[in-house]
């Protein structure tokens, strides 16, 4: 088994077809389909159903493709720590978000690191936060910026604040100091439409009265400020639109924590470790009001 033929059997797989894998590699087709039929023989298995249509993988394809891919990646990762070590700062670096941490941190956090390392490529992923983890856990992505990562990753804090109550301006709680869940009673609630969020909300309060769900935290915002409704949102996800709102913290304090999470924290790429630093260091200089993370 070579290197070679895993890259030609990811490229097949990728495009689904053996021609279009050769244009890709600037191979002959012949010679795809001859380095594929090798990789089967060695493994002792067949990857692709072959039909007219075109290939697709079989069971035991998908489950190869998968070590084909960390196996690549690996070799990926390799070349970007020799790049650094020779100081060409070159690579790919990707990057995984949920879209609301994607809209509020990752522009920022892009800017700072590529002051750096001005010659890396930053590939940003948006999804919920289970295909973050899993992303991450498959090797599809390096880094996953979010607030609920899976027990099996490393993870490292970036920022830790406090969940706040969301009102209305001149509502009747807006003067009090903090709220309990109790004090929101059956108010007319207005769910995130994050899963996770929800599921965190629930735990401590399993009687809102959710009068609509509404996945965008910008949207939650404004239908706060048009009295359709209270909400509770981590405070690092209020923005300037909401400076009239009355923004209450919750009594018992609840926190919420977005983090950098990773496969392994003992054995991250260089690049990888480049971002992390480059993160702290920017969220240190430009959110003095959250609790940060010591160094």
């Amino acid at each position: 088994m070579t290197l070679l033929q895993l890259q030609v059997f990811a490229a097949a797989a990728e495009s689904k077809s053996f021609t279009k894998a050769a244009e890709i590699l600037a191979f002959t087709q012949s010679a795809v389909s001859q380095m594929i039929r090798s990789l089967e023989k060695e493994l002792g298995i067949v990857l692709f159903h072959r039909s007219h249509q075109g290939i697709v993988l079989t069971r035991d394809g998908e489950a190869m493709l998968k070590h084909a891919g960390l196996i690549l990646h690996t070799i990926q990762l390799m070349k970007e720590e020799a790049a650094l070590a020779g100081e060409l700062q070159t690579g790919t670096l990707r990057i995984g978000a949920t879209p609301d941490i994607a809209c509020r941190f990752v522009p920022g956090l892009s800017a700072a690191f590529k002051q750096s390392f001005p010659r890396v490529e930053l590939v940003i992923f948006e999804g919920e936060s289970e295909e973050i983890n899993n992303w991450i856990s498959d090797g599809i992505i390096d880094i996953g910026i979010t607030m609920f990562p899976s027990a099996s990753l490393s993870t490292v804090p970036l920022i830790k604040d406090d969940m706040v109550v969301v009102l209305p301006e001149k509502h009747g709680l807006g003067g009090e100091a903090a709220l309990s869940f109790e004090q929101l009673g059956d108010r007319c609630f207005i769910m995130p439409g994050d899963k996770d969020l929800q599921k965190l909300l629930v735990s401590h309060n399993s009687c809102f009265n959710v009068t609509i769900e509404v996945k965008d935290i910008n949207t939650i915002q404004a239908m706060v400020q048009e009295n359709f409704g209270i909400s509770i949102l981590p405070k690092f996800y209020i923005t300037r639109m909401s400076a009239k709102l009355p923004i209450i913290p919750l009594q018992p304090p609840l926190s919420q924590e977005v983090v950098l999470a990773m496969r392994n924290k003992d054995c991250i790429p260089a690049l990888s470790q480049a971002f992390i630093r480059t993160s702290l260091d920017y969220v240190r200089a430009h959110r003095k009001d959250a609790a940060l993370p010591d160094k």
